[in-house]
């Protein structure tokens, strides 16, 4: 029998294409749960460059007019928030963020309240830090806690600590339960926030505002708040894609009766700014989608592929592994 050389010769390059492919196939499952279980969480996180601009509108709302002095009801009130981010100030671990809210009664021409606010937190957890130069309406904040502007990227249906820049605490928050908005199934958090006096300035009003009585002069007073605030959450970004807040502000005497309600405003978030939320919460889901899932899930298939391949070109193929004696006979 005439043993060919070039035959095995086939076989030894076969077996050695077939281990490379073997290797390459293990690299590409490594790969792909390598960007799932590690990449993924640590580019999946809040954006450094964001600019959104939301408005909320509270019908048949209640504010004092202080140019006018005099309480004005039936009011139809917006809040606009502006949000940018500062990218010179953030890393790849911390973002800081300004915003800018406006209350404004734009049928009288009335600003009724505005705050700027300046917070940092981390990327992916959205727990506030005290860096960066953070500050409310121009004053420290060194030590802030919870949840600020941004929610976890993995958020879950549990109870969380949600930051409120009036009363400059965090106050928890509770899950209650999925609901969808325009096809996106989102996650419900409910806040309340007790009646809370705020640090303020010592200040003094005419005690007839207080409902006292003309000659009562000036009365001392304290500013309260509270709130009933409710947030819904993209869980597969951790973005806010729509809020409502019915918040009510008094001063009260500090001695005595005698109560002002500053604002009583029950705010919505408009069609239009809930829209362009799910839009931007879209478009970062797809974006985290392709990192997270489609990304492995190609490396999985690819990688499988070429370690079966692989295998299947390394085995040796039967017939060739010797002669046999009674073919080395008739050679």
């Amino acid at each position: 029998m005439d043993v060919r050389p070039e035959g095995r010769g086939r076989t030894a390059v076969r077996h050695v294409i077939g281990l490379v492919l073997v290797g390459l196939g293990v690299f590409l499952l490594g790969t792909g749960a390598m960007v799932h279980f590690h990449v993924a969480p640590q580019l999946i996180a809040a954006p450094t460059d964001t600019y959104n601009k939301t408005v909320l509108r509270a019908d048949n709302a209640t504010y004092f007019d202080v140019g006018a002095l005099q309480t004005r009801t039936g009011a139809t009130i917006t809040a606009t928030n502006t949000v940018r981010g500062d990218v010179r100030a953030s890393n790849d671990d911390v973002a800081v963020w300004d915003s800018f809210a406006a209350v404004q009664d734009l049928n009288n021409n009335v600003l009724v309240d505005m705050r700027q606010q300046r917070l940092a937190f981390d990327r992916r957890s959205g727990e506030l830090t005290g860096c960066c130069g953070t500050h409310i309406q121009n004053q420290p904040l060194n030590r802030p806690s919870g949840i600020g502007l941004f929610w976890p990227v993995d958020v879950g249906k549990r109870g969380y600590q949600v930051f409120d820049s009036q009363t400059r605490r965090a106050w928890p928050v509770t899950f209650a339960g999925e609901e969808t908005l325009d096809g996106v199934r989102t996650y419900r958090f409910v806040q309340r926030i007790p009646p809370t006096k705020i640090t303020e300035p010592a200040r003094t009003v005419p005690g007839g505002l207080l409902g006292l009585g003309a000659g009562s002069g000036d009365v001392a007073v304290d500013r309260y708040y509270q709130a009933e605030a409710t947030y819904w959450i993209d869980p597969r970004t951790g973005a806010p894609v729509n809020q409502r807040q019915h918040t009510i502000s008094t001063l009260q005497a500090q001695q005595g009766p005698g109560r002002l309600v500053v604002a009583d405003l029950d705010l919505r978030m408009t069609d239009e700014s809930r829209r362009a939320l799910l839009d931007k919460s879209e478009d970062g889901a797809r974006s985290a989608g392709m990192i997270k899932t489609v990304v492995p899930l190609v490396c999985l298939v690819a990688g499988l592929v070429l370690v079966v391949g692989g295998l299947v070109l390394a085995a040796r193929p039967r017939g060739t592994r010797g002669i046999s004696r009674r073919d080395a006979a008739e050679a």
